[in-house]
């Protein structure tokens, strides 16, 4: 439900900026992800912009004052105070996400998640990347994330896709094949 909230947003933030080149969008990718992170780390702050005792005056004061704080371009500004006036600014998070989406589309990338059992050795994440990338048929990104109950192997999930290369798939693969004999 919040990603469906959330996209209109990114996307009408991405049409006003997309002339401006990948740069611009990930720059602002950046801002909007500060913002999240403040009101990740400040949930009262969020609260406030929630709260009807609060006047819109102060909402906005506040608002131009976090947009001070953090350097925030006229366009992040904008989609922010509209996000304030509908009481969409929990979503923010997901709005981050859904522009990211978006601008990793347009430079031609997917970002997937690598579980290991171990923290890899950044040429490993490298090297799979690069593999993937020839099988996807687009840059991919591969954040990652360790999983102890993993014994070895990995399992990498671009997508929709799940590349599953652990060493509990195989023995349950090997098992299967050897039941059906």
């Amino acid at each position: 439900m919040s990603r469906r909230i959330a996209r209109p947003y990114a996307a009408a933030l991405f049409a006003v900026l997309e002339g401006e080149g990948v740069a611009a969008l990930r720059a602002v990718e950046g801002q909007l992800a500060a913002v999240a992170e403040l009101f990740r780390r400040e949930p009262r702050l969020l609260r406030v912009f929630e709260v009807p005792s609060v006047s819109l005056a102060a909402k906005r004061e506040l608002l131009a004052k976090i947009g001070a704080a953090l350097d925030l371009r006229v366009q992040t500004r904008r989609m922010l105070a509209a996000l304030a006036q509908h009481l969409r600014l929990r979503y923010t998070p997901e709005v981050v996400s859904a522009f990211r989406d978006l601008v990793d589309r347009k430079e031609g990338m997917v970002r997937g998640r690598l579980e290991l059992p171990t923290e890899p050795a950044p040429e490993q994440v490298a090297t799979l990347a690069s593999a993937l990338t020839r099988v996807v048929g687009a840059r991919v990104e591969l954040e990652p994330v360790v999983r102890r109950e993993l014994l070895a192997g990995f399992i990498a999930r671009v997508g929709s896709r799940v590349f599953d290369g652990s060493v509990r798939s195989q023995l349950r693969r090997f098992a299967a094949a050897a039941a059906q004999e």
